[in-house]
């Protein structure tokens, strides 16, 4: 009986993530303010960087801030079962105490849930259910995701992002090299978790990780997947930037 619980939990939770990533703001935006599809323009996508090309700069900053606010609602959701559900809390325990191992704070269940949550955020913006399983390239949920663990790696990444694109003038491109540091930064930090965590999570002074998810190697799991599928969703961008011809920005001096 508890293992079918477990499992409706993870169910449950993939699902809301999934349906919540799944939401197409830019295309939402486009048709209710301004009465058009992004799909029909530009580079047909759905995402942010669409729209601030096809409906000017406020309305894809406003898409790209909502894509990555995406994941707020299903880590609230599995912060209110883990906290306030004792039972279900009790069940998805391995142990009563909140002893530190390899696999993070607390029980590997409920750190896999929360990270589960995150990947089917991301797997839901880029093959969103409401638009035929279509959807973003990844980039902005991706960064959410890496922010929803903790804000105070928004400022270096943010930073490292912005540098690239003033040099580069490619949105793509620099989301690809950006998304490669976070990666990186994310086993960086597991590393320093997993080889120190028996006289102190010496992690957290690169990272920290607030109420919910804790550092555990399915953090850098799912960076390095989610980036894969970042990589693999820009091949064509990828393509263009070698034959050069990919769109550059105009509107960064």
């Amino acid at each position: 009986m508890g293992i079918f619980i477990i499992i409706l939990v993870f169910i449950l939770i993939s699902v809301i993530s999934y349906l919540f990533g799944s939401i197409p703001s830019g295309v939402l935006i486009g048709k209710i303010f301004y009465h058009k599809d992004i799909r029909e323009f530009g580079s047909h996508n759905s995402g942010g960087t669409n729209a601030g090309r096809t409906l000017g700069k406020k309305a894809g900053l406003i898409t790209i801030i909502l894509d990555m606010l995406k994941l707020i609602i299903p880590f609230f959701t599995c912060y209110f079962l883990f906290t306030y559900v004792p039972a279900l809390q009790e069940l998805m325990m391995a142990s009563p105490d909140d002893t530190l191992n390899i696999f993070g704070k607390g029980n590997t269940l409920i750190q896999l849930t929360y990270y589960l949550s995150a990947f089917f955020v991301i797997i839901g913006h880029g093959h969103s259910i409401f638009l035929r399983f279509k959807g973003g390239k990844y980039v902005s949920t991706f960064a959410g995701a890496q922010i929803s663990l903790s804000y105070l790696t928004f400022p270096l990444f943010g930073s490292i992002f912005f540098l690239i694109l003033k040099i580069k003038k490619h949105v793509s491109e620099s989301s690809i090299y950006t998304g490669g540091s976070i990666c990186l930064f994310s086993w960086i930090v597991y590393i320093i978790y997993a080889c120190t965590y028996s006289i102190g999570d010496y992690s957290q002074y690169l990272m920290r990780f607030n109420q919910g998810p804790t550092c555990s190697i399915y953090y850098p799991m799912l960076m390095t997947v989610s980036y894969i599928l970042l990589v693999y969703r820009h091949r064509e961008n990828i393509k263009r930037l070698k034959e050069g011809t990919e769109n550059s920005i105009k509107w960064m001096k």
